[in-house]
């Protein structure tokens, strides 16, 4: 189980600070066959993932996320987290708050399977000028 908690510990660290860490930190994180799944797409592999990491990075002026505790067992967690970030061409480059969820399989001590759940409209489809009219329009008609 300890080895466990230090995935999860590891996990925490580089997404609490994501705008001020490495790229290539990744490599210590995630398998090489690693799946990352999240509302933009499936990314597979390592070398994915941290191209992945690099476009999003490259576009915000601030990432960080506020991590809920975990709940885990010996080879999964799940943790609630609020990603605070700012894009210089979205809401005047203000910080911005998503809530979302992470599923996160592991192997040994590198995270094997992750599944983001987060709402991709809110976070950015919503602030588009036509599009964002028409999603906030669907959202009222369905009581979201």
């Amino acid at each position: 189980m300890r080895e466990q908690l230090s995935v999860i510990d590891r996990f925490v660290d580089y997404y609490a600070g994501l705008d001020n860490k490495s790229i290539p930190a990744l490599a210590s994180l995630y398998d090489k066959h690693a799946v990352l799944i999240d509302p933009f797409g499936d990314h597979n592999g390592l070398f994915a993932i941290q191209r992945y990491f690099t476009h999003l990075l490259a576009n915000v002026s601030a990432c960080r996320f506020a991590i809920d505790p975990p709940l885990y067992d010996t080879q999964r967690f799940a943790v609630t987290w609020t990603m605070h970030w700012s894009h210089p061409r979205i809401a005047s480059g203000e910080i911005r708050s998503l809530p979302g969820c992470s599923m996160v399989e592991t192997q040994g001590e590198k995270i094997f399977r992750q599944r983001d759940y987060y709402d991709a409209g809110q976070m950015i489809y919503e602030h588009l000028p036509l599009l964002g009219w028409a999603i906030r329009g669907i959202k009222r008609r369905v009581g979201a």
